[in-house]
């Protein structure tokens, strides 16, 4: 241990501090023992930036802390307790591994706490005057124990406990304790461990690559290594890892992969303390930023400087990861089943021990390579008897990681082996997700391997590229078992047509391969694929359908939500663009799953019924026996017959609804919705007043989202004044439609959803959006608007706005909009609209992350498409200075 001196800081002000305490003046010593403090973490913050080894740092902070603790108590502490009392450090402070601010957790230990109950308090007291975050407890020797019996933290916390002044003897009582095979054996330990750390693991959704990881909780982070030794610890009686590598239970390059791992992940750790000058273990979006700078990272045009940090920093995690798994196995295997082994026999190569997947001989491998492919398709054959791979085996795995090499990939029996252990019916995901683990994935295909912690800097993106790739692959394989068909009801049923199921879980393993390069990473991809089909020997039919959907597997979610769905000319550009039933199929399949795998908040009813929309639609278009119509027009007199035939059902005469329907019989009413739709509207408003605000909501639309229709007296800029309203009231559009009838009547029909991305369903939230909107629409449109402060991850993002206009046809402009999803930015577009003299007759709003992309078909308010450069000029302008304010 590292212990300073008094030359290591102001001896005066030292001095002094210890004076005032000595003579009990707890306000003047506490506000000297501040500034030593604070002079001692700028002296830190030098060292560390002078890059002083962080151990050294952890370990002389614990000591100067040391220093403190003791004078304190020998100032404070009566001295008859002080010489039964015993005053210890526990958890990190324990293990001397104190960062800038970390809790300092001790435990007092007395059989007299009750007569001195005062002093005590006095004591902790002037500890959080100091500025320490204390974790106490003081109990006598026997509370102690029982406490430690019956709590796993509390009996790890003395597990690394260390004395610091007081009697010597309760705390050499307790460290004999855990020789005692009693308490907490090893069996019960390693299980509570075991079942602390899934708990642990399950507050971040298990998941190893994180947006904004915690540097200290999440898998793969500093607590999976003090997970390893703990167990170590109470098993071996190790306290180090150097002690492991003596009794051979791990090698030499594991520790030199553990320590390693550690040392980065303490210096990012303590970095966040010093940055954020508090106790901070969350690597969010600013603080990686920074950190990046402070570690000296530098960008290039393919990668930022924080994606070229958090690459490497992802790259420590896994380490940690791989090596806590193997570990624990081992452990496992060491505490359980030592004496009762159950071995079943598969083949001379490969044997089960205790439900793990064991090699018969240590030089395998070394003798047969092929082996390495082996492993994984006995883990698909055996995946109801299996529970994983024994440590010993993966190590060896790991150990020969070497021989994948150009003649292993040449080899026709291991691409033969590769391809078959994607043809699998069970287990696939879970044989790649070892393979990516174990590093077979990334080795056996090197543009895999350049993917592997790859970030990207946004919040669209949940994960990194190759975990994101490997819950693709996870939802592909969920979409064809029976247990999950009520999922994705419609998935599954297509599934049950695919000819080459391993053609889609390949183009899973591809579709983001080539990102990180530089250019289109479809195209690029697209070309890895071609390649990989003709090293591989699928068929020409196979490698144009693998080369075609990596080539095309952004398309799908691009037109199903950016696109107007209503209009048969979309349909039928996307139905050539797929040419086959078949394509649509196994499009649709990855596109579902990809964007599942982006992150939990991607995914929503309103985006699973755009892409069945798209899927139904398409699949009509490309059925020869269909008669789809081909244009609009046919489309809505084919719609109001069939709404008509429905309308009469209800007892409704033509007579009755015919003045409605002439009133929108000039716009895009009939073609938009579908007959049921339109039947439904009809008889909702035929009879309405047109000259009152009529408003109708519906909490759940077969749409996913929540409806509102408005019906109106005609009104312009109607866009601009209800997007005002409900971002007033924190609801996100999606979707919205303007017909302009005849007779100064307008009828508005929206879609949205709240800030959870889900429809309003309840019933007084409903009542007071409906109340609000009669009062507001009533009201003149405001001529500014009022915006909620930008969501933290939001503000971290430099998004450009790009804007760009497409005539459509003689009444229609397409305005495609790109920018960061600021709060109100719906708000703001319509206000540039109203200044413009713009007409918005249909919007789409799509979000990715922190990056709003939206689609708007707008005219002038004489229902003419913007043809006219200068007006076009002046929107873009208006549109970026609204934007902008």
């Amino acid at each position: 241990m590292i212990k300073p001196t008094t030359a290591n800081f102001t001896k005066v002000t030292f001095t002094d501090f210890l004076h005032q305490l000595d003579n009990k003046e707890l306000l003047k010593a506490s506000q000297l023992g501040r500034t030593l403090l604070k002079d001692f973490n700028s002296r830190q913050f030098a060292q560390f930036d002078e890059q002083t080894e962080i151990e050294f740092l952890l370990h002389q902070r614990s000591a100067y802390i040391d220093q403190i603790l003791k004078k304190t108590w020998r100032a404070l502490i009566p001295k008859t307790l002080q010489k039964e009392a015993t005053l210890i450090a526990v958890g990190g402070y324990g293990r001397e591994e104190l960062h800038p601010f970390s809790d300092i957790d001790i435990s007092i230990i007395s059989e007299a706490t009750k007569d001195y109950q005062e002093e005590l308090s006095v004591f902790i007291t002037f500890l959080w005057d100091l500025g320490f975050q204390v974790g106490h407890a003081i109990r006598s020797f026997q509370e102690t124990i029982k406490a430690a019996k019956e709590d796993v933290s509390t009996a790890t916390n003395l597990l690394e406990s260390r004395w610091l002044i007081g009697n010597y003897e309760p705390f050499q009582k307790l460290q004999l304790l855990w020789r005692s095979k009693q308490f907490w054996p090893s069996m019960m330990f390693f299980e509570a461990k075991q079942q602390e750390q899934k708990k642990r693991h399950s507050r971040f959704n298990n998941a190893l690559y994180q947006l904004e990881p915690n540097v200290k909780e999440s898998p793969g982070g500093l607590r999976d290594i003090q997970s390893m030794l703990w167990v170590a610890k109470r098993h071996f009686g190790a306290n180090s890892l150097q002690d492991l590598v003596k009794s051979a239970f791990i090698s030499n390059k594991e520790f030199h992969e553990i320590r390693d791992a550690y040392h980065y992940l303490a210096r990012v750790r303590f970095a966040l303390h010093k940055l954020k000058n508090r106790a901070e273990d969350r690597l969010m979006f600013d603080n990686q930023q920074k950190v990046a700078e402070l570690f000296g990272y530098s960008g290039t045009d393919e990668k930022q400087a924080v994606e070229k940090f958090m690459n490497h920093y992802y790259q420590n995690v896994h380490s940690v990861a791989k090596l806590n798994e193997i570990l624990l196995q081992h452990f496992r295997e060491e505490i359980f089943n030592k004496s009762s082994d159950t071995i079943i026999q598969i083949n001379p190569r490969f044997r089960i021990i205790n439900d793990y997947l064991d090699v018969h001989q240590e030089n395998l491998f070394q003798k047969n390579p092929t082996a390495l492919l082996e492993t994984f398709i006995i883990l698909e054959n055996y995946t109801d008897s299996i529970k994983g791979i024994r440590s010993r085996t993966i190590r060896l795995i790991r150990s020969h990681l070497h021989l994948i090499n150009d003649e292993f990939r040449k080899d026709p029996i291991n691409k033969a082996l590769f391809i078959e252990i994607f043809r699998q019916p069970k287990g696939v995901h879970s044989s790649i997700q070892r393979m990516h683990g174990y590093g077979i994935l990334g080795a056996y295909l090197p543009a895999f391997q350049k993917i592997t912690g790859l970030m990207q800097f946004n919040i669209f993106h949940a994960y990194t590229v190759d975990e994101h790739t490997i819950l693709v692959i996870r939802h592909l394989r969920r979409f064809f078992l029976n247990e999950f068909a009520y999922e994705f009801p419609t998935a599954h049923q297509i599934t049950k047509d695919l000819c080459k199921p391993e053609i889609l879980i390949l183009s899973g393993l591809f579709h983001d391969i080539a990102k990180g390069r530089g250019g289109l990473h479809e195209v690029l991809g697209a070309e890895d694929a071609k390649e990989f089909s003709k090293q591989h020997n699928l068929s020409a039919k196979d490698t144009h359908l693998l080369q075609w959907l990596v080539l095309k597997h952004l398309d799908f979610s691009s037109v199903a939500q950016k696109k107007d769905l209503s209009d048969p000319a979309v349909i039928q550009h996307f139905a050539d663009l797929v040419e086959t039933q078949e394509n649509l199929n196994y499009l649709y399949l990855l596109t579902v799953a990809d964007v599942l795998s982006t992150s939990k908040d991607v995914w929503n009813e309103w985006k699973n019924a755009l892409f069945l929309q798209l899927y139904n639609a398409t699949s009509q278009a490309l059925d020869k026996a269909s008669s789809t119509p081909k244009n609009r027009k046919i489309l809505a007199l084919q719609n109001k017959e069939k709404s008509r035939e429905l309308l009469i059902g209800q007892g409704i005469s033509t007579q009755d609804f015919q003045p409605f329907w002439d009133t929108f019989s000039t716009t895009f009413f009939f073609s938009h919705q579908s007959a049921r739709e339109i039947a439904r509207i009809t008889k909702l408003l035929f009879q309405e007043n047109t000259k009152h605000i009529y408003t109708h909501i519906e909490g759940q639309s077969q749409k996913g989202a929540s409806e509102l229709i408005i019906y109106m007296p005609g009104r312009d800029f109607l866009f601009a004044q209800f997007t005002h309203i409900l971002e007033r009231l924190n609801l996100n559009i999606v979707e919205a439609k303007t017909y302009s009838g005849t007779h100064d009547i307008t009828l508005v029909l929206i879609y949205f959803l709240n800030q959870e991305h889900n429809p309003v369903e309840d019933l007084d939230s409903l009542k007071h959006i409906t109340s609000t909107l009669k009062s507001k629409l009533k009201e003149k449109i405001p001529s500014s608007v009022l915006t909620r402060n930008q969501n933290r991850r939001i503000r971290c993002f430099n998004t450009p706005i790009e804007i760009s206009f497409h005539k459509v046809n003689s009444k229609l402009t397409e305005l495609n909009l790109s920018a960061k999803d600021i709060p109100g930015l719906l708000a703001k577009i319509g206000q540039a609209f109203k200044k413009c003299n713009i007409r918005v007759h249909d919007a789409k709003i799509h979000t990715i992350g922190e990056k709003a992309e939206d689609v708007f078909l707008i005219s002038d308010t004489n229902n003419n498409a913007i043809n006219d450069k200068e007006t076009l000029r002046l929107l873009t302008e208006q549109l970026i200075e609204e934007i902008d304010c």
